[in-house]
Protein backbone atom coordinates (compact mmCIF):
# COMPACT_ATOMS: atom_id res chain seq x y z
CA UNK A 1 0.00 0.00 0.00
CA UNK A 2 2.81 2.40 0.91
CA UNK A 3 4.59 1.48 -2.32
CA UNK A 4 1.47 2.37 -4.26
CA UNK A 5 1.13 5.74 -2.57
CA UNK A 6 4.80 6.48 -3.21
CA UNK A 7 4.45 5.73 -6.88
CA UNK A 8 1.34 7.90 -7.20
CA UNK A 9 3.10 10.77 -5.41
CA UNK A 10 6.16 10.46 -7.65
CA UNK A 11 3.99 10.48 -10.79
CA UNK A 12 2.18 13.56 -9.50
CA UNK A 13 5.52 15.38 -9.01
CA UNK A 14 6.64 14.51 -12.55
CA UNK A 15 3.37 15.75 -14.00
CA UNK A 16 3.64 18.99 -12.03
CA UNK A 17 7.20 19.66 -13.19
CA UNK A 18 6.26 18.90 -16.81
CA UNK A 19 3.50 21.50 -16.73
CA UNK A 20 5.83 24.32 -15.64
CA UNK A 21 7.00 26.89 -18.34
CA UNK A 22 10.50 26.34 -19.80
CA UNK A 23 12.58 29.20 -18.46
CA UNK A 24 15.43 28.28 -20.81
CA UNK A 25 13.40 28.98 -24.01
CA UNK A 26 15.16 31.87 -25.70
CA UNK A 27 13.27 34.84 -27.20
CA UNK A 28 13.89 35.48 -30.97
CA UNK A 29 17.08 37.50 -31.55
CA UNK A 30 16.78 40.83 -33.41
CA UNK A 31 19.61 41.83 -35.74
CA UNK A 32 20.44 45.58 -35.57
CA UNK A 33 20.47 47.20 -39.06
CA UNK A 34 20.60 50.60 -40.66
CA UNK A 35 18.21 51.38 -43.45
CA UNK A 36 17.67 53.72 -46.38
CA UNK A 37 14.24 54.69 -47.68
CA UNK A 38 14.30 54.66 -51.47
CA UNK A 39 13.20 57.82 -53.29
CA UNK A 40 13.68 59.15 -56.85
CA UNK A 41 17.24 60.24 -57.63
CA UNK A 42 19.55 60.95 -60.56
CA UNK A 43 22.75 59.21 -61.60
CA UNK A 44 25.22 59.50 -64.46
CA UNK A 45 27.99 57.34 -65.91
CA UNK A 46 31.28 58.93 -66.89
CA UNK A 47 34.32 57.75 -68.84
CA UNK A 48 37.64 58.85 -67.37
CA UNK A 49 40.35 59.91 -69.82
CA UNK A 50 43.68 61.61 -69.23
CA UNK A 51 45.72 63.97 -71.34
CA UNK A 52 47.27 67.39 -71.74
CA UNK A 53 45.62 70.60 -72.83
CA UNK A 54 46.74 73.06 -75.44
CA UNK A 55 45.57 76.40 -76.72
CA UNK A 56 42.60 76.35 -79.08
CA UNK A 57 45.06 77.89 -81.55
CA UNK A 58 48.55 76.57 -80.95
CA UNK A 59 51.20 76.98 -83.63
CA UNK A 60 54.96 76.70 -84.05
CA UNK A 61 56.29 79.36 -86.43
CA UNK A 62 59.15 77.95 -88.54
CA UNK A 63 61.85 79.69 -90.52
CA UNK A 64 61.29 79.59 -94.27
CA UNK A 65 64.81 80.61 -95.30
CA UNK A 66 68.29 79.74 -94.08
CA UNK A 67 69.69 82.98 -92.66
CA UNK A 68 70.83 84.40 -89.35
CA UNK A 69 68.26 85.94 -87.02
CA UNK A 70 68.66 89.68 -87.32
CA UNK A 71 66.09 90.74 -84.71
CA UNK A 72 63.55 89.35 -82.23
CA UNK A 73 60.79 91.85 -81.51
CA UNK A 74 58.90 90.02 -78.73
CA UNK A 75 59.47 88.30 -75.40
CA UNK A 76 57.98 85.16 -73.90
CA UNK A 77 54.59 85.94 -72.36
CA UNK A 78 54.02 89.00 -74.52
CA UNK A 79 50.64 89.43 -76.21
CA UNK A 80 50.77 90.11 -79.94
CA UNK A 81 48.27 91.15 -82.61
CA UNK A 82 47.54 89.37 -85.88
CA UNK A 83 50.10 90.18 -88.56
CA UNK A 84 52.64 91.61 -86.11
CA UNK A 85 56.29 91.02 -87.08
CA UNK A 86 57.76 88.84 -84.33
CA UNK A 87 61.25 88.26 -85.73
CA UNK A 88 63.32 89.15 -88.82
CA UNK A 89 66.04 87.15 -90.56
CA UNK A 90 68.82 88.76 -92.56
CA UNK A 91 67.29 89.84 -95.90
CA UNK A 92 69.64 92.32 -97.62
CA UNK A 93 70.30 89.96 -100.50
CA UNK A 94 66.58 89.35 -100.82
CA UNK A 95 66.01 93.11 -101.12
CA UNK A 96 68.57 93.19 -103.91
CA UNK A 97 66.71 90.32 -105.53
CA UNK A 98 63.54 92.42 -105.54
CA UNK A 99 65.41 95.34 -107.12
CA UNK A 100 66.81 93.08 -109.83
CA UNK A 101 63.44 91.50 -110.49
CA UNK A 102 61.80 94.91 -110.64
CA UNK A 103 64.35 96.10 -113.22
CA UNK A 104 63.78 92.99 -115.32
CA UNK A 105 60.04 93.51 -115.08
CA UNK A 106 60.27 97.12 -116.26
CA UNK A 107 62.48 96.10 -119.16
CA UNK A 108 60.05 93.34 -120.14
CA UNK A 109 57.10 95.76 -119.96
CA UNK A 110 58.95 98.24 -122.22
CA UNK A 111 59.75 95.48 -124.71
CA UNK A 112 56.12 94.37 -124.78
CA UNK A 113 54.82 97.93 -125.27
CA UNK A 114 57.26 98.50 -128.17
CA UNK A 115 56.57 95.22 -129.92
CA UNK A 116 52.81 95.65 -129.52
CA UNK A 117 53.03 99.00 -131.33
CA UNK A 118 55.03 97.36 -134.15
CA UNK A 119 52.56 94.46 -134.25
CA UNK A 120 49.51 96.75 -134.50
CA UNK A 121 51.13 98.71 -137.37
CA UNK A 122 52.19 95.54 -139.19
CA UNK A 123 48.73 94.03 -138.68
CA UNK A 124 47.07 97.04 -140.34
CA UNK A 125 49.47 96.82 -143.29
CA UNK A 126 48.92 93.07 -143.55
CA UNK A 127 45.18 93.61 -143.82
CA UNK A 128 45.89 96.09 -146.63
CA UNK A 129 48.19 93.51 -148.29
CA UNK A 130 51.09 95.92 -147.83
CA UNK A 131 53.30 93.36 -146.05
CA UNK A 132 53.83 89.66 -146.64
CA UNK A 133 52.59 86.77 -144.57
CA UNK A 134 56.16 86.06 -143.53
CA UNK A 135 56.63 89.58 -142.16
CA UNK A 136 53.36 89.32 -140.26
CA UNK A 137 54.28 85.93 -138.76
CA UNK A 138 57.67 87.26 -137.65
CA UNK A 139 56.21 90.24 -135.78
CA UNK A 140 53.54 87.98 -134.25
CA UNK A 141 56.23 85.62 -132.99
CA UNK A 142 58.21 88.52 -131.54
CA UNK A 143 55.09 89.80 -129.77
CA UNK A 144 54.34 86.37 -128.26
CA UNK A 145 57.96 86.00 -127.10
CA UNK A 146 57.92 89.47 -125.50
CA UNK A 147 54.63 88.71 -123.67
CA UNK A 148 56.06 85.41 -122.43
CA UNK A 149 59.12 87.29 -121.20
CA UNK A 150 56.84 89.73 -119.36
CA UNK A 151 55.00 86.86 -117.68
CA UNK A 152 58.31 85.34 -116.62
CA UNK A 153 59.54 88.67 -115.25
CA UNK A 154 56.26 89.11 -113.34
CA UNK A 155 56.65 85.63 -111.84
CA UNK A 156 60.23 86.36 -110.82
CA UNK A 157 59.11 89.62 -109.23
CA UNK A 158 56.40 87.79 -107.27
CA UNK A 159 58.89 85.13 -106.18
CA UNK A 160 61.44 87.73 -105.09
CA UNK A 161 58.83 89.55 -102.99
CA UNK A 162 57.68 86.27 -101.47
CA UNK A 163 61.24 85.30 -100.58
CA UNK A 164 61.73 88.71 -99.00
CA UNK A 165 58.49 88.33 -96.97
CA UNK A 166 59.67 84.91 -95.83
CA UNK A 167 62.42 86.66 -93.88
CA UNK A 168 59.73 88.14 -91.62
CA UNK A 169 58.13 85.85 -89.02
CA UNK A 170 54.63 87.17 -88.39
CA UNK A 171 51.79 86.29 -86.01
CA UNK A 172 48.99 84.46 -87.90
CA UNK A 173 46.48 85.32 -85.14
CA UNK A 174 46.28 87.38 -81.94
CA UNK A 175 47.91 85.47 -79.11
CA UNK A 176 50.67 85.07 -76.57
CA UNK A 177 54.30 84.16 -77.20
CA UNK A 178 54.87 80.83 -75.43
CA UNK A 179 58.50 80.26 -76.41
CA UNK A 180 61.39 81.67 -78.46
CA UNK A 181 63.88 79.06 -79.63
CA UNK A 182 66.73 81.15 -81.07
CA UNK A 183 68.70 84.28 -80.19
CA UNK A 184 69.69 87.27 -82.30
CA UNK A 185 72.59 86.61 -84.73
CA UNK A 186 72.15 82.84 -84.55
CA UNK A 187 71.98 81.01 -87.86
CA UNK A 188 68.52 79.54 -88.40
CA UNK A 189 68.23 76.80 -91.05
CA UNK A 190 65.04 76.66 -93.07
CA UNK A 191 62.37 74.53 -91.39
CA UNK A 192 63.52 75.13 -87.81
CA UNK A 193 61.06 76.29 -85.09
CA UNK A 194 61.62 79.90 -84.12
CA UNK A 195 58.61 81.01 -82.05
CA UNK A 196 55.76 79.16 -80.32
CA UNK A 197 52.52 81.15 -80.37
CA UNK A 198 49.27 80.28 -78.61
CA UNK A 199 45.94 82.07 -78.76
CA UNK A 200 44.76 84.06 -75.77
CA UNK A 201 41.38 82.34 -75.89
CA UNK A 202 40.14 78.94 -74.71
CA UNK A 203 41.94 75.63 -74.29
CA UNK A 204 41.35 72.22 -75.82
CA UNK A 205 42.51 68.65 -75.29
CA UNK A 206 43.00 65.77 -77.69
CA UNK A 207 42.18 62.49 -75.95
CA UNK A 208 42.21 58.78 -76.82
CA UNK A 209 39.08 56.68 -76.26
CA UNK A 210 39.54 52.92 -75.92
CA UNK A 211 37.53 50.51 -78.05
CA UNK A 212 35.09 49.49 -75.29
CA UNK A 213 34.03 53.10 -74.69
CA UNK A 214 33.77 54.24 -78.32
CA UNK A 215 30.02 53.41 -78.62
CA UNK A 216 29.22 55.91 -75.85
CA UNK A 217 31.07 58.88 -77.37
CA UNK A 218 29.26 61.59 -79.31
CA UNK A 219 29.62 65.31 -79.88
CA UNK A 220 28.19 67.66 -77.28
CA UNK A 221 28.78 65.42 -74.23
CA UNK A 222 29.51 67.38 -71.04
CA UNK A 223 32.91 66.87 -69.46
CA UNK A 224 34.14 67.57 -65.91
CA UNK A 225 37.88 68.30 -65.77
CA UNK A 226 40.36 68.21 -62.88
CA UNK A 227 44.02 69.19 -62.88
CA UNK A 228 46.31 67.80 -60.14
CA UNK A 229 48.35 71.01 -60.34
CA UNK A 230 45.21 73.11 -59.65
CA UNK A 231 43.77 71.44 -56.51
CA UNK A 232 40.24 72.05 -55.23
CA UNK A 233 39.11 73.33 -58.64
CA UNK A 234 36.94 71.72 -61.28
CA UNK A 235 36.55 72.92 -64.85
CA UNK A 236 34.02 72.03 -67.53
CA UNK A 237 34.14 71.29 -71.21
CA UNK A 238 32.32 69.65 -74.09
CA UNK A 239 33.24 67.04 -76.71
CA UNK A 240 33.71 69.25 -79.76
CA UNK A 241 34.95 66.83 -82.43
CA UNK A 242 35.45 63.12 -83.06
CA UNK A 243 37.80 61.52 -85.56
CA UNK A 244 36.15 59.54 -88.33
CA UNK A 245 38.57 56.62 -88.08
CA UNK A 246 40.13 54.50 -85.34
CA UNK A 247 43.92 54.32 -85.02
CA UNK A 248 45.01 51.12 -86.76
CA UNK A 249 47.71 50.34 -84.18
CA UNK A 250 46.20 51.39 -80.83
CA UNK A 251 42.56 50.73 -81.81
CA UNK A 252 41.74 53.99 -80.01
CA UNK A 253 39.61 56.87 -81.27
CA UNK A 254 40.87 60.44 -80.94
CA UNK A 255 38.41 63.08 -79.76
CA UNK A 256 38.75 66.75 -78.90
CA UNK A 257 37.32 68.41 -75.79
CA UNK A 258 36.88 72.18 -75.76
CA UNK A 259 37.19 73.78 -72.31
CA UNK A 260 34.50 76.30 -71.37
CA UNK A 261 36.55 78.43 -68.98
CA UNK A 262 39.08 81.07 -69.98
CA UNK A 263 41.17 80.89 -66.80
CA UNK A 264 44.70 82.28 -66.53
CA UNK A 265 45.68 79.20 -64.50
CA UNK A 266 45.13 77.00 -67.54
CA UNK A 267 48.44 76.66 -69.35
CA UNK A 268 49.24 74.84 -72.56
CA UNK A 269 50.68 71.40 -71.74
CA UNK A 270 48.89 71.07 -68.39
CA UNK A 271 47.95 67.43 -67.57
CA UNK A 272 44.36 66.74 -66.55
CA UNK A 273 41.70 64.12 -65.84
CA UNK A 274 38.61 64.29 -68.06
CA UNK A 275 35.30 62.76 -66.92
CA UNK A 276 33.00 62.56 -69.94
CA UNK A 277 29.36 62.07 -68.97
CA UNK A 278 28.05 59.46 -71.39
CA UNK A 279 24.78 58.46 -69.67
CA UNK A 280 22.55 60.56 -67.41
CA UNK A 281 19.30 59.35 -65.82
CA UNK A 282 16.76 61.32 -63.81
CA UNK A 283 14.02 60.15 -61.40
CA UNK A 284 15.32 56.61 -61.14
CA UNK A 285 16.06 54.29 -58.20
CA UNK A 286 19.60 54.71 -56.90
CA UNK A 287 21.06 52.89 -53.87
CA UNK A 288 24.49 52.67 -52.18
CA UNK A 289 26.47 50.09 -54.13
CA UNK A 290 27.65 48.32 -50.95
CA UNK A 291 24.03 47.39 -50.19
CA UNK A 292 24.05 45.10 -53.23
CA UNK A 293 24.78 41.41 -52.65
CA UNK A 294 26.22 39.42 -55.54
CA UNK A 295 25.97 35.69 -56.06
CA UNK A 296 27.04 33.43 -58.92
CA UNK A 297 24.79 30.52 -59.79
CA UNK A 298 25.52 27.76 -62.28
CA UNK A 299 22.80 26.77 -64.74
CA UNK A 300 23.21 23.28 -66.19
CA UNK A 301 21.88 22.36 -69.63
CA UNK A 302 21.54 18.62 -69.18
CA UNK A 303 20.78 17.98 -72.85
CA UNK A 304 23.97 19.69 -74.08
CA UNK A 305 26.03 19.12 -70.94
CA UNK A 306 26.91 22.81 -70.69
CA UNK A 307 27.36 24.70 -67.43
CA UNK A 308 26.73 28.45 -67.59
CA UNK A 309 27.60 30.73 -64.66
CA UNK A 310 24.98 33.42 -64.06
CA UNK A 311 25.61 36.48 -61.91
CA UNK A 312 22.64 37.44 -59.74
CA UNK A 313 22.13 40.45 -57.51
CA UNK A 314 20.12 40.76 -54.30
CA UNK A 315 19.25 43.27 -51.61
CA UNK A 316 17.54 42.99 -48.23
CA UNK A 317 14.44 45.03 -47.53
CA UNK A 318 12.67 45.49 -44.21
CA UNK A 319 9.08 44.27 -44.36
CA UNK A 320 6.94 43.93 -41.24
CA UNK A 321 10.05 44.04 -39.08
CA UNK A 322 11.79 41.22 -40.88
CA UNK A 323 14.49 40.90 -43.54
CA UNK A 324 13.15 40.19 -47.01
CA UNK A 325 15.63 39.04 -49.69
CA UNK A 326 14.78 40.51 -53.12
CA UNK A 327 16.47 39.86 -56.46
CA UNK A 328 17.19 43.04 -58.43
CA UNK A 329 18.56 44.08 -61.81
CA UNK A 330 21.33 46.69 -61.57
CA UNK A 331 21.94 49.48 -64.09
CA UNK A 332 24.73 52.03 -64.30
CA UNK A 333 27.02 52.78 -61.38
CA UNK A 334 29.03 55.85 -60.39
CA UNK A 335 31.02 56.93 -57.33
CA UNK A 336 29.74 54.22 -54.96
CA UNK A 337 26.11 54.50 -56.14
CA UNK A 338 24.24 52.15 -58.44
CA UNK A 339 20.99 52.31 -60.34
CA UNK A 340 18.43 49.55 -59.83
CA UNK A 341 16.55 49.05 -63.07
CA UNK A 342 14.18 46.37 -61.78
CA UNK A 343 13.11 44.86 -58.46
CA UNK A 344 12.66 47.88 -56.17
CA UNK A 345 10.05 50.61 -55.76
CA UNK A 346 10.16 54.09 -54.32
CA UNK A 347 9.35 53.95 -50.61
CA UNK A 348 10.97 50.54 -50.03
CA UNK A 349 13.12 50.33 -46.89
CA UNK A 350 16.54 49.04 -47.87
CA UNK A 351 19.07 47.57 -45.42
CA UNK A 352 22.41 49.31 -46.01
CA UNK A 353 24.28 48.21 -42.85
CA UNK A 354 23.88 44.66 -41.52
CA UNK A 355 22.87 43.09 -44.82
CA UNK A 356 25.85 40.75 -44.65
CA UNK A 357 24.86 39.21 -41.31
CA UNK A 358 21.10 39.03 -41.58
CA UNK A 359 19.18 36.01 -42.93
CA UNK A 360 16.00 35.82 -44.94
CA UNK A 361 12.96 36.26 -42.69
CA UNK A 362 15.02 37.16 -39.63
CA UNK A 363 13.69 39.81 -37.29
CA UNK A 364 15.56 43.10 -37.46
CA UNK A 365 15.84 46.18 -35.31
CA UNK A 366 16.31 49.48 -37.15
CA UNK A 367 18.85 51.75 -35.50
CA UNK A 368 19.86 55.30 -36.32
Amino acid sequence: MRLKLSMILLLFIFLFIGCQPDDETETEREVPVKVFVIKPASISKSIKLTGGISSAKDVILYSKISEKLESINVKVGENVREGQILAVQYNELLKQGIDAAEASLKNAEAQVNLIRQDFERTERLFKQNAVSQQQYDQILTQKQAAEAGLEQASAMMKQAKEQYQNSFIKAPFPGTVAAVYFEVNQMVPAGQPVIHLISSGGMKAKLKVTAKDIPYIKRGLNTAIKFPSIPNSEFSGVVSSINQSVDAFTKALEIEVQLNENDTRLKSGLFGEFYIEVIAKENTIVIPENALLRQTEVIIDREKGIQTPVRKHYVYLVKEGRADLVEVEPGISSNGRIEIAKGLDNGDTLIIVGQNIVDEGQKVKVID
